[in-house]
């Protein structure tokens, strides 16, 4: 007995255990790039309630307008204004989210006053 906790088996077992404790066990794990953009036009697009008018950029440098309908976890549907299609877009295919502005009719655009003479 004397030979199991006595001298250097003692000293290594107090070594082991004191790294066994000090070091975490494992490291959270940071999502991608790519993970945390999908995240944050997910969040964006969670603001906006079904049917607003929106204005999105892509990865592939296309953009669109037209509202949106149902989120998903990792993707939306959307209505294109343009060609009034129904399209389901990733996240992810998403680089920027702008709400759209709807003027109907030559100069109604905001601060554009029309001088009646």
């Amino acid at each position: 007995m004397k030979s199991i906790f006595g001298g250097k088996s003692a000293l290594c077992l107090v070594a082991a255990l004191a790294l066994v404790v000090c070091v975490p066990v494992c490291h959270a794990k940071s999502g991608t790039k790519a993970d945390k953009q999908a995240q944050k036009i997910q969040k964006k697009l969670s603001k906006y309630k079904t049917g607003t008018l929106l204005h999105l950029e892509f990865t592939n440098n296309t953009e669109c307008t037209g509202t949106v309908n149902t989120l998903s976890d990792t993707s939306f549907s959307f209505n294109n204004s343009e060609n009034n299609a129904k399209e389901t877009h990733q996240y992810s295919e998403v680089t920027s989210v702008e709400k759209g502005k709807e003027y109907i009719g030559a100069g109604s655009a905001p601060k554009h006053h029309i001088h009646i003479f």
